[in-house]
């Protein structure tokens, strides 16, 4: 069956777009509910097979040593199981539509997968966790299958680099499993001597949910 977006995300920066989105081969999706946060809001919907709230927000500033950034977005998709119904599921955040001619690189870093986009006046960057954060939250059960434990490490993640961002497939989850996945991004004036928005978008997951007001 053909693949088809169903649900985007668009966040407009100075030299390009991020744009943040889901895949599936699911007919079938309906908008079932939202909530808000306390810095964030979220939609939720509904396939025969799965729930998925997709959260919204911009990444908590000052950032460390009270450095700031132009601007940020933050999209984290928590998906649960509802029956055992298998459809593929494929969420993506990546940069597209360049105003003008911009350069890549990669720029990872412990328990984080990050892409910088950037020209002579801008630099941006693109981040998610690595697949050793994604098994750490298999060891502990957070919001990651524990019997997926030792499947993900450095060089085995459901996400995939490329060039321009990162796709992620979602494995296949039993009833009741729940899976949190995010995607960062955030740009500023580029200076060489300021690391900020690669700051920005190395965040915990734990932390993220503090700053937004997700509950535990």
């Amino acid at each position: 069956m053909t693949q088809t977006n169903i649900i985007t995300r668009t966040f407009e920066t100075p030299i390009g777009n991020v744009i943040c989105g889901l895949v599936t081969d699911c007919t079938s999706l309906h908008l079932v509910g939202h909530n808000t946060y306390e810095n964030g809001k979220s939609h939720i919907f509904e396939t025969v097979g799965h729930r998925i709230e997709i959260i919204e927000f911009k990444i908590r500033q000052p950032l460390y040593k009270g450095e700031t950034v132009a601007d940020s977005f933050g999209w984290i998709w928590k998906t649960k199981k509802r029956s055992g119904e298998s459809k593929s599921l494929e969420i993506f955040c990546l940069f597209e539509n360049p105003v003008e001619k911009v350069k890549f690189d990669t720029a990872c870093g412990e328990s984080l997968d990050a892409i910088e986009v950037y020209n002579e006046n801008w630099s941006l960057h693109i981040g998610t966790e690595d697949g050793e954060a994604l098994n750490y939250r298999a060891k502990n059960d957070d919001e990651f299958p524990a019997r997926l434990e030792n499947k993900v490490d450095f060089y085995n993640s459901i996400t995939k680099m490329q060039e321009n961002g990162f796709r992620t497939s979602i494995p296949n989850l039993n009833e009741g499993e729940n899976l949190h996945l995010q995607y960062l991004t955030a740009y500023d004036k580029k200076n060489i001597e300021s690391v900020n928005t690669w700051l920005a978008v190395d965040q915990d997951k734990r932390k993220l949910e503090n700053w937004i007001g997700i509950p535990w």
